[in-house]
């Protein structure tokens, strides 16, 4: 029997372009769904063999190569990353934060401290209820939660336009990673392939992802053609390096670690 390749892959909307184009070679890959933040251990425990991990973990371990010219990223409106807040915004004092995005929990502690000079009691949010329940000033909400909750309940800060009006650059939530000195033949043409396929079919995704989250197909489309950005060019890049930069300035990152390139 042949092994399979196994991907590791978030369950989220934004992530079903870059995967659209896996579905013809099933007979040797196999998916494995999980939130972000779980992804990392399992690329590491060697229970995957390429994963979509959270571009803060990258930084975080220094282990990894990342797959060229794919990200999942924004440049302004992101929508599915955003705080909805009780209170102004300037007046947060405490804060609970999706934990299963770890990237969109450093981002919302470096602008609400950069850009809000704010340093608020943070504690996880652990999605068993309304955020309305909770008994904190703000929640961070991440992927199709972020997308399904009502603006007008809340005062909200989309944390992609808040970093592209700081810094003026993307911002990049996720990349494809494999272990540093993991040689796969072929990874880094099969998930370019793959993306590219995705972004050919995104009106039919759209109209999929509009039934399973019960939006209408015109925001989900909206969502993969505008808001998302699948490249991983030199702004994009930039955009990483300045988030590493503020990153390790905050603690959340050590620091010396370079941006690595897969060249299989």
């Amino acid at each position: 029997m042949i092994k399979k390749l196994r991907i590791g892959v978030v369950p989220y909307m934004n992530a079903k372009p870059l995967i659209y184009g896996l579905n013809q070679h099933r007979d040797s890959i196999e998916l494995s769904f999980e939130v972000p933040a779980l992804l990392p251990a399992m690329l590491n425990n060697d229970q995957i063999d390429v994963a979509i991990i959270p571009s803060i973990e990258y930084f975080r371990s220094g282990n990894y190569a990342i797959i060229p010219d794919i990200s999942i990223a924004s440049c302004g409106t992101v929508e599915s990353v955003k705080i909805f807040s009780k209170v102004p915004i300037q007046d947060i004092r405490t804060a609970a934060l999706d934990k299963s995005s770890l990237t969109s929990c450093a981002l919302t502690k470096i602008i609400l401290k950069e850009q809000y000079h704010l340093t608020p009691h943070y504690t996880q949010w652990n999605g068993q209820y309304d955020i309305s329940g909770t008994p904190v000033d703000a929640v961070l909400l991440i992927g199709d939660n972020a997308m399904k909750v009502t603006d007008n309940e809340y005062v909200t800060l989309d944390l992609g336009q808040a970093w592209f009006e700081y810094t003026g650059l993307p911002f990049v939530f996720a990349v494809w990673v494999i272990k540093k000195g993991r040689r796969i033949p072929g990874i880094n043409k099969l998930l370019k392939g793959a993306k590219e396929a995705g972004i050919l079919c995104v009106k039919e995704l759209a109209t999929t992802e509009s039934h399973r989250l019960q939006l209408t197909q015109e925001r989900c489309l909206k969502y993969l053609t505008n808001s998302i950005r699948y490249n991983l060019g030199k702004k994009e890049i930039k955009g990483l390096q300045t988030f590493y930069q503020h990153a390790v300035s905050l603690g959340l990152a050590p620091e010396g670690v370079d941006i690595v390139f897969n060249e299989t």
